[in-house]
Order: structure tokens, then sequence, then C-alpha cells
């Protein structure tokens, strides 16, 4: 076996202590510390018997890591990959890249300074089931995608808000850049970039400083155009976490979130169900439905896996931080697009 990597977390929440448990799960990583500023996160760290420091930087210095993963809250993910990067430390920052486009671009342009490997926790990407969509959209089984309808549209539990960051856009909290910017991504492995967006949000339920629901037109490059429909307040299973298989802590239902529509044939995601009725087409109902092959894995499990290999230099990271700085343009693009009332530049905004 290969010396093992050393490895760094930072942040003890939610997330990082999924993170934890993937890495603790892999043979060929070692996790040298953890750190958090909040005592009882470390507590519940330290109790599975891994360092802990209060400070990040202090974990990044005294351990040397080979890699260092940020999971902290959206706010925090910039300024802190900066510290990663500017140590020459390979580093796995969670979604999105940054809570601003400011703070994105800063992080892009230190990665490009020192060089240093610089992963996007897109996790999605590495789920088979989305690379077996991707392949055979660019093999040309749907022809061209023309339309797209997605949504995310669960209800979070009253407690979820009880970490004041999610309540408030300045701590990038919101449903959209918590949990859409993950469908925009989603969107942009399968179609391409975006173009523009053009939306409109409402916080009329909770009353919340963030949003509770959104909808929002994208115009991809390509000609696509996509709608994408958002809310965490209400009583419905047509989001990816509740269709998709992937994440054990959510009740699953078959049914899906995506549906891709083009010139030869629509797939709807997660299902991987393709429907056809060429020559015929038109009014014609007797369609030919097909699934697309594909075996599963933990996408979460593949993530850390690849990381493992661009921390040891064995192949480049598969989400950069480009690819990170576009998606969180197109996401901020819909607080943007509510501010003018109008379409939104996406590469204008990410001045790209």
């Amino acid at each position: 076996m290969a010396e093992r990597q050393k490895l760094a977390i930072i942040g003890a929440g939610l997330m990082g202590r999924h993170h934890l448990a993937v890495a603790l799960a892999n043979p060929e990583i070692e996790v040298v510390g953890v750190a958090d500023p909040v005592a009882a996160s470390r507590a519940k760290v330290a109790s599975l018997g891994v360092p802990t420091f209060a400070d990040h930087r202090e974990l990044l210095d005294r351990t040397a890591p080979d890699g260092a993963l940020v999971a902290t809250p959206n706010a925090f993910h910039a300024p802190i990959a900066i510290d990663c990067i500017q140590r020459g430390i390979p580093t796995l920052v969670e979604k999105p890249l940054a809570d601003t486009l400011p703070a994105a671009r800063a992080v892009l342009a230190a990665q490009q300074q020192q060089d240093v490997p610089v992963l996007v926790g897109h996790h999605r990407r590495h789920n088979p089931l989305l690379q077996a969509a991707r392949a055979h959209i660019a093999e040309g089984g749907l022809g061209r995608i023309c339309a797209v309808s997605a949504t995310w549209l669960r209800r979070k539990p009253d407690e979820y808000f009880n970490d004041a960051w999610k309540r408030d856009h300045a701590s990038g909290g919101g449903v959209i850049l918590i949990n859409a910017v993950h469908d925009f991504d989603t969107l942009r492995m399968l179609c391409g970039d975006i173009e523009a967006i053009c939306a409109t949000t409402s916080n009329a339920v909770r009353g919340y400083d963030v949003e509770d629901t959104a909808a929002i037109v994208a115009r991809f490059k390509s000609g696509t155009l996509a709608t994408l429909t958002v809310s965490d307040t209400v009583v419905a299973p047509w989001c990816w976490e509740m269709t998709a298989r992937e994440d054990p802590r959510f009740a699953t239902v078959p049914e899906n979130s995506y549906l891709l529509c083009g010139t030869q044939a629509s797939l709807a995601i997660p299902t991987l169900e393709r429907w056809s009725n060429l020559p015929n087409g038109g009014r014609d109902a007797s369609f030919t439905r097909q699934r697309l092959y594909y075996v599963a894995a933990d996408s979460m499990t593949l993530q850390m896996a690849h990381f493992l290999r661009v921390m040891r230099g064995e192949e480049p990271p598969a989400i950069t931080a480009e690819d990170g700085l576009r998606t969180a343009a197109a996401t901020l693009a819909v607080s943007e697009s509510v501010k003018t009332g109008g379409w939104v530049d996406v590469d204008a905004l990410a001045a790209l």
C-alpha cells in the first residue's frame, strides 16, 4: 500500500462530520486533525479519538497535512481555502466555492498564483448515475436538448434553522446557495455552461432574511432553456436527495427531479428512464421506454478517493476552482436578477 496521506478537516458541523466518517473509512488516509471554533462540535470529533483544534491555522501549521478539506459555513469557505492554498496544501472546498463572487474570484486567483490543486465539493458529479446520463447525452442519445424541467422541492424541519447563519443572506444562507447550487452544477454537468439567468424569489412562508421559494429560468450557451423550481417549505418529494438514493439520511421515493427533453428522446433523472417514439413522433403515444444502466456507488466515497489521488499528484481535480466560480456565478445570478428584475449575464457577473 502507498504511504497514507495526511488529511486535515476544517469544520466539524454536519457536513464536516460526514466527510470525517468517509475519510476514516479510507485506509489510505490519516486524519491528522479537525478544526472548529465551537467547543461542542470539537467534543463530538474528540470522542472518535481524532485530534481537535480551535483554530484552523494551528491545525495546518502543526500537522503539515498533505491535503485539507474545508466544510465550514458558506461565508468561511473562501478565506479558509486561501489560507490552505497559500501554504501549498491541496484543498477540497465544500460547495459553494464562496458565498460571494469577489470571494470566489479571490480563491481562483490564489489557486492560479500558487499553482495548488483545488477540488470543489460538488460531489454529485462523481455519482455513476449522473456520469451515465452525461455519457448518454454526449453520445447523442437525446439529440439536441431543447428544454429542461428541474425541481428542488421538500420541507426542511424548523430545527434546521436553529443555526443562525442559515437564516442570513450575509452569512451565505438560503435554499439557493445551500441547496440549489448543487442543481445548477448538475445542470452545467449535463447541459454545458449557463449563459443567463432570470429569477424571482419569496420568503413569504418563513419570513426569514433568506428566500424559501424561487422560480428560475436559465438559458444555456447551447440554446437549451431550463426552469428550476425551488422551495424548502413545501411538503413534496421532488428533489435530488429524496429521489436519487444517494444519501441514507433521506427517505427515498421512485420519482424524478430532472426532465431533459431532446429532439431524439427525453431522459428522466434519477430514474434514468429514456423515452422515445421516433420515427413517428407527433401525437403517437407508442413510446419506447428504456432505463440506462449504471453501477451504483457512494458519491462522497468516490469524491474522497479522487481527492486522495489529487493529493498524490496522480490526477488533476475533476471540478476545478474555475468550475466552482462558474457554478457560483450562475447561482448568485438569482439574487442579482431579483434585484434588477431582469436577465443577468453569467459570464459578465463572474468577470470571466
